[in-house]
């Protein structure tokens, strides 16, 4: 007969000393029953996996709409994508990969429609009324309030470590407990590079995908030049061999990074991990400068292109007139939206979790 405690410590003996470990786990707000089966981050990412807000993610664009074409990434597809890429990691630094690829998974789900210009058109209705928008935070209302699939409680009732790791902190922070930490775990700081590695090389394919800029631009930028530099006569001319490339070259380099930082923040538990005042998964300083470079160009060459920012002003009407509409007319807001909260927050909860298409069809219903 299995046992969920064996099942926690067969585990947890390949980790590493400063990974993460299931059995010091804080565990979840609502106290549940170990599985015999499945590891408690294996559970938290099935959970994930299964709700309707990680299912929405296809319907909201990443950088272009789905009206460019079909090969272009969605928030589901980059979700993807980055807990690969964090799972990978995980496994080379013998950091613990169900909690990463739950993290990565869910790090996405507060995102709100028509990407980044949808996030700061929120976030700038949100301080007409002394608040905010940040999509980290909304991943953490979504968790633990509106995936309301459980009778027992709200939320997914996710362990406290994946709730840790949806938060990007810059600075230490406070747990409930009064707990002061520095750094959140390893695991989190993974994803949150992991993040930054696919999006970099995603939206590097896209932008070639889409003719924003060509494969001899690229030359003058040192880490895809340097990843060309490496390839056959055929491979130079091929997207996916390129972005294929650039992603392993960034694997290994903050491979052999944050082992250095191992050994130079003298980094041999956990404990040592949340009482580090500098993160320990970093690039280091001279190669992100060129990895800087690389964000400068995409910026420049894809952001902030004619046809982008004409896609986002667009977006960002959508979600100003839609947010006004609402505030004139609170009953069209779904009474399963927290109707004991100030309506502003309602509104922005709402327009939050639509998808492109559905906020589309909301504002041309209601535009006059």
């Amino acid at each position: 007969m299995l046992d969920g405690k064996n099942l926690w410590l067969q585990y947890d003996n390949l980790l590493a000393p400063y990974a993460q470990k299931n059995e010091l786990s804080r565990g979840r707000v609502f106290p549940e029953n170990p599985d015999p089966f499945r590891l408690p981050f294996q559970r938290d990412r099935d959970r994930i996996i299964h709700s309707t807000s990680f299912r929405r993610l296809k319907g909201k664009m990443q950088v272009l709409p789905p009206s460019f074409g079909d090969h272009f990434r969605n928030r589901l597809s980059h979700s993807i994508e980055v807990a690969q890429i964090a799972r990978d990691l995980a496994r080379s630094l013998q950091l613990n990969e169900d909690l990463t690829e739950t993290i990565a998974l869910a790090h996405d789900l507060g995102h709100p429609p028509f990407g980044h210009a949808g996030e700061m058109e929120l976030n700038r209705k949100m301080h007409t009324f002394g608040e905010g928008f940040d999509h980290n935070k909304q991943s953490l209302r979504v968790v633990t309030f509106f995936e309301r699939r459980y009778e027992a409680f709200p939320g997914m009732n996710l362990n406290l470590e994946v709730l840790e790791g949806l938060q990007k902190h810059e600075t230490f922070f406070d747990r409930p407990s009064g707990e002061i930490i520095f750094s959140p775990h390893l695991e989190s700081q993974l994803v949150d590079l992991s993040d930054e590695i696919a999006y970099l090389s995603a939206d590097l394919e896209d932008g070639l995908r889409g003719a924003f800029f060509q494969l001899e631009d690229l030359e003058k930028i040192d880490i895809p030049a340097q990843a060309m530099e490496s390839l056959s006569k055929e491979e130079k001319i091929s997207r996916s061999a390129i972005v294929r490339r650039i992603i392993r070259n960034l694997l290994v380099q903050i491979i052999e990074d944050t082992i250095q930082n191992f050994k130079k923040e003298k980094i041999k538990t956990l404990e040592d991990v949340q009482n580090s005042q500098v993160r320990i998964v970093r690039f280091n300083a001279k190669f992100y400068k060129k990895l800087k470079e690389l964000k400068d160009f995409l910026f420049c060459n894809f952001y902030q292109s004619p046809e982008i920012k004409v896609i986002n002003e667009r977006g960002e009407k959508i979600i100003s007139e839609s947010f006004d509409f609402l505030l004139a007319y609170p009953n069209e807001i779904p009474e399963s939206f927290l109707p004991e909260e100030a309506v502003h927050r309602r509104i922005c909860d709402y327009i939050a979790g639509m998808t492109d298409q559905f906020l589309l069809a909301f504002w041309e219903k209601n535009s006059s």
